[in-house]
């Protein structure tokens, strides 16, 4: 990126990101690099290097003759990133309280969930970002703003897209419990609200996973 500008493989990494949270894309999905060339006005070689990112992060798969495909994670690979998710989303609601109780200012973090609450579909995968941003930002662990971003939950929440826990309570009460300064009520509010979505995996259809 330059001067705030994305660059042609950061649009293509983006816009799949962002579709797979608006069901613009849905895992399992191919990519087919001509489409993508025309969709984008792209060339190949920079059509390529934006699915080797999106592979390179776990969200596309390339495979020998047959292309990209956003990943259809299996059901165990889904409750594996989740129980990988739920101690680090625990510990950046943990210590964002713990900066409340030293005397920072939760006032970012409280304006970016009312955004996020209120942003209309086309806007709420942004929001999300930003809601999340606020929260490891506040927590101050840069090792946590690093690897969050990382793991697969997107995927997942395309998957469940219909089948998820909603989760706008539970947002409201770690927010409330980070700008009290309750850093266990945190870290308990954050850890109940994905072991709510691991309890859901179970009794979905397996049509809704990849084979194990």
């Amino acid at each position: 990126m330059r001067d705030g500008v994305a660059s042609g493989p950061e649009t293509l990494v983006r816009d799949v990101l962002q579709g797979l949270a608006e069901g613009r894309f849905v895992p399992g999905q191919r990519l087919i690099e001509p489409d993508l060339m025309a969709r984008y006005g792209l060339g190949r070689s920079t059509v390529r290097e934006g699915l080797g990112r999106l592979a390179a992060s776990g969200i596309v798969v390339q495979m020998p003759h047959r292309g990209a495909q956003i990943r259809l994670l299996s059901r165990r690979a889904a409750t594996d990133v989740l129980r990988v998710t739920e101690p680090l989303l625990g510990l950046a609601a943990r210590q964002a309280a713990e900066a409340v109780a030293a005397g920072t200012d939760p006032a970012p973090l409280v304006e970016a969930l009312h955004a996020y609450d209120a942003a209309p579909p086309g806007e709420r995968p942004r929001a999300r970002g930003r809601y999340y941003r606020a929260l490891t930002q506040l927590a101050g662990n840069a090792e946590l703003e690093r690897l969050l971003p990382m793991l697969q939950v997107h995927l997942i929440r395309a998957q469940l897209r219909l089948n998820r826990p909603a989760g706008g309570a539970a947002r409201k009460a770690l927010v409330s419990a980070v700008a009290r300064g309750a850093p266990d009520a945190a870290e308990a509010e954050a850890r109940d609200y994905i072991r709510a979505l691991i309890a859901a995996l179970p009794g979905l259809p397996d049509s809704a996973f990849a084979p194990e």
